[in-house]
C-alpha cells in the first residue's frame, strides 16, 4: 500500500491530525494494533453499560481545543461533568478547593467517543501491529506483524512514547535522543468495582496521600439515563502499579478496593469486576515547551501525543492537530503529495 502519511496509533492525537492532513489532500494509512480507536481514552461495556477505564475526564484551556469541544457539546458527544473533585487528605475526604474550581468534561457514551468522532470518516487498519520501520530511498517502509507493508513519504507516530521510542530506535541518533530523554511515562492499574451501597456525593476523589490509589471516580454519574448498575473506577498510584504490573491483577484489584473502602466507607461492600493493566498510562515528565517532535536529520518523521505539552487529554489533541498542520505544510512545500487532492484509498469512509 502506498500513501503519503502513515499514522501509527488510533488515539486522540492521531484523530486530531486527520483533519489538517486530509484537508491538504494527503492520503493516509492509520495503523493500530487493537480492534477499536481511542487509545487511553478507553471505554469498556459491562452489561451494556459504558465504563471509562482509561482517561476519566478532560479540561479545556486553549482556544483551539475549546472550539472543538463546543462542537462536541452541541452534538452530545461530551458535557460538563463537574467543576471540581473532592480530596482525600490527612485521613479525611474534603470538598474541592476554591483554587481548583474549573470545568471538567466527560462523555455520556464513554471517553472513546472523542476518538470515534475524529475517525468517523476514516478507515482505520485495525489488528495492524507495527514491527519495524526502515527507509527505502526517500520513502518509509512500515512493516506489520500480519505481513503488510506500507510505503509512505512521512510517518506520524502517536504511540505511547516508550512504544514509539522502541519502534523508532534506529532514528534516535544523539541529537534526537538528547532532546527526548527527559520524557517519563508511568504505568497505572485500573480497577472497575460495582457499588452496592448508597451512591457517594462526589464525582471523583483525588489523593496523593494514599500509597495505593490516586483516583476514585463515580463513573455511573457520567451516564444518561442513570444506569441500572453503578460502577466506580479506581486508579492505582505509579509506585503501586509498577510493583504489581506483572503480578496477579485480581490480587492487586482487591488491595485497591480495600484502600478505597478506607477512603469511602460505602465502597467497603463493593464488588471487584475487572482490573486493567496500563503499561504506559500517565506522562509524569512531558516536554511541556513543544507541541510535537520532528526528528532531526531525517525524512518527515514526527512524534505527537500527550508526551508533549501538559501530559493530558487536551495536550494529546493539540499535539496531534499541530503536528498534522506542520506535516501537511512540509509535504506540500516539498511537492511530495502522491495523489494530488484526492482523498480516496486508505482513508475512505468507514462503516464503523
Amino acid at each position: 500500500m502506498d500513501v503519503d502519511v502513515a499514522i501509527l496509533g488510533a488515539g486522540l492525537a492521531a484523530g486530531a491530525a486527520i483533519e489538517p492532513l486530509r484537508a491538504a489532500g494527503l492520503t493516509l494509512a492509520v495503523l493500530d494494533k487493537s480492534r477499536g480507536v481511542g487509545g487511553r481514552t478507553a471505554t469498556r461495556r459491562i452489561a451494556g453499560i459504558p465504563v471509562d477505564h482509561g482517561a476519566q475526564f478532560f479540561t479545556v484551556r486553549s482556544a483551539d481545543f475549546a472550539e472543538t469541544v463546543r462542537r462536541w457539546i452541541s452534538e452530545g458527544t461530551c458535557f460538563e461533568w463537574c467543576s471540581g473533585f473532592h480530596r482525600f487528605e490527612d485521613g479525611a475526604v474534603s470538598s474541592p478547593r476554591d483554587d481548583e474550581i474549573h470545568s471538567r468534561y466527560a462523555c455520556p457514551r464513554g471517553m472513546t467517543s472523542l476518538a470515534k468522532d475524529c475517525f468517523r470518516s476514516v478507515n482505520v487498519l485495525h489488528d495492524h501491529l507495527v514491527t519495524s520501520i526502515r527507509m527505502d530511498a526517500n520513502d518509509f517502509l512500515t512493516e506489520c506483524e500480519n505481513g503488510q507493508i506500507i510505503r509512505s513519504k512521512a510517518i506520524l507516530s502517536t504511540l505511547p512514547f516508550p512504544q514509539g521510542q522502541k519502534l523508532l530506535g534506529s532514528f534516535f541518533d544523539e541529537p534526537n535522543r538528547f532532546a527526548l530523554e527527559f520524557i517519563r511515562v508511568d504505568p497505572c492499574l485500573a480497577a472497575i468495582v460495582e457499588l452496592k451501597g448508597a451512591s457517594p456525593e462526589w464525582k471523583g476523589i483525588q489523593t496523593s496521600q494514599d500509597d495505593v490509589l490516586t483516583w476514585l471516580g463515580a463513573d455511573f454519574s457520567k451516564r444518561t439515563p442513570a444506569p441500572l448498575r453503578r460502577f466506580v473506577v479506581l486508579h492505582g498510584s505509579s509506585a503501586f502499579s509498577q510493583e504489581h504490573l506483572e503480578g496477579d491483577l485480581s490480587a492487586a484489584g482487591r488491595l485497591m478496593l480495600e484502600h478505597a473502602g478506607r477512603i469511602c466507607p460505602t465502597l467497603r461492600e463493593a464488588d471487584l469486576v475487572q482490573v486493567h493493566r496500563w503499561r504506559y498510562a500517565k506522562v509524569s515528565q512531558p516536554l511541556s515547551d513543544i507541541p510535537y517532535w520532528r526528528f532531526l536529520n531525517s525524512a518527515p518523521l514526527y512524534m505527537a501525543g500527550d508526551a508533549f505539552g501538559r501530559g493530558n487529554v487536551e495536550s494529546a489533541w493539540l499535539s496531534g492537530a499541530t503536528a498534522g498542520v506542520q506535516l501537511a505544510r512540509e509535504l506540500q512545500s516539498a511537492g511530495a503529495v502522491r495523489l494530488g487532492t484526492t482523498r480516496r484509498g486508505s482513508d475512505s469512509p468507514s462503516t464503523q
